[in-house]
């Protein structure tokens, strides 16, 4: 169509402008066709940064990074972080014509320049926790296993139940207490002095026999708990020829003597 309003000589009346980025060239060729006079050396122009000439005139440009004001001369800096755009994580600095990223205390720069990770202050080795250490911003803390309780100095732990984390040695059961633990014997039987043992029922001799059914019909685990039960009772007895002494009896279809006194 250009070719066909045009007037020859055809190659240079008509101009193609292929892209946006050859249309300010395509201009300085126009301009030169037409006067040939640079609106930008001729005169003062006063753009603070860059002038491009146009056909009997001109216009102006900033750099990268500035924005053109209003009087259509000067050049403001971009806030590279108003627009939200940065990526910055923790917090963005406007530069001119940029931006850089920053971390807040207790956090350092990642290599991507953007995200922060958190400083690892318990791999510095000078915590001295003596179970587990915690970081946080700015610094760090210690922390204990399950069942064990920080002590005062925020570095030791103690066990919560002692009777699970020392070797108490109780003979029957240990007992936790508030910062320490007690030993306890079964109903019948004393502590002895050490605190630990518990005594027999020897205060009185007796002879014991006893006698438990053997047949089928108890079934092998019921009499599993019959011999626990009969081991127990022996347990707590000071059996002797001369102290208690025991026998037992089994019955089923016969009658039959175990063991005797």
């Amino acid at each position: 169509s250009l070719r066909a309003m045009a007037s020859p000589p055809l190659e240079e009346h008509v101009f193609l402008v292929e892209s946006f980025e050859l249309i300010q060239q395509f201009a300085k060729q126009f301009q030169e066709k037409l006067c040939g006079v640079d609106m930008c050396t001729e005169r003062d122009h006063g753009c603070q940064h860059s002038c491009i000439s146009t056909p009997g005139s001109f216009y102006c440009e900033c750099n990268p990074g500035y924005r053109l004001n209003v009087d259509g001369k000067t050049c403001s800096p971009i806030d590279a972080c108003a627009d939200g755009r940065h990526g910055c994580q923790h917090q963005c600095v406007s530069l001119r014509g940029s931006y850089s990223c920053r971390c807040r205390p207790g956090y350092y720069l990642s290599q991507n320049k953007r995200s922060c990770t958190l400083i690892d202050y318990c791999s510095f080795g000078n915590h001295s926790c003596q179970h587990e250490c915690v970081s946080i911003p700015n610094g760090h803390y210690c922390r204990c296993r399950s069942g064990f309780t920080l002590q005062p100095d925020g570095k030791s732990c103690r066990a919560t139940d002692l009777c699970n984390g020392v070797d108490h040695g109780c003979e029957f059961k240990c007992v936790s207490t508030e910062g320490s633990y007690h030993c306890v014997c079964p109903e019948g039987q004393q502590l002895q002095a050490d605190g630990k043992t518990c005594s027999k029922c020897g205060t009185g001799h007796v002879d014991l026999v006893m006698v438990i059914d053997g047949s089928k019909s108890v079934r092998p685990q019921n009499f599993e708990l019959v011999k626990q039960f009969v081991n127990r009772i022996v347990d707590l007895l000071e059996v002797s020829p001369q102290g208690t002494r025991v026998g037992l009896v089994q019955y089923s279809s016969r009658v039959r003597t175990e063991f005797p006194l």
